[in-house]
């Protein structure tokens, strides 16, 4: 079996993730502005943490719209639990 790694240029630095799906969410975060309103270092974390919750659910939480609502609330959820971050999401 082939090791895969995904390489994400972005502003000079490059980031490198083991699943696609970790580039998607870098993806999503950079396209919901999250570098510009919180920094690199909160991108970074909210690439850890939205992948995490998508494992943590089995993956079958729509990814896309997982992000968004991570993006959009995420002063209010980065420090929460990963369930009550998947509870809320879901209500």
């Amino acid at each position: 079996m082939n090791n895969l790694t995904f390489h994400v240029n972005y502003k000079n630095n490059v980031y490198t993730y083991n699943s696609g799906t970790e580039a998607m969410i870098f993806d999503y975060g950079v396209n919901n502005d999250l570098d510009r309103k919180y920094g690199k270092k909160a991108l970074l974390e909210y690439v850890e943490l939205v992948y995490e919750l998508y494992l943590k659910d089995s993956n079958d939480t729509p990814l896309g719209a997982l992000c968004d609502y991570v993006a959009k609330h995420w002063k209010k959820l980065r420090n929460k639990s990963r369930y009550e971050i998947l509870e809320e999401f879901y209500l």
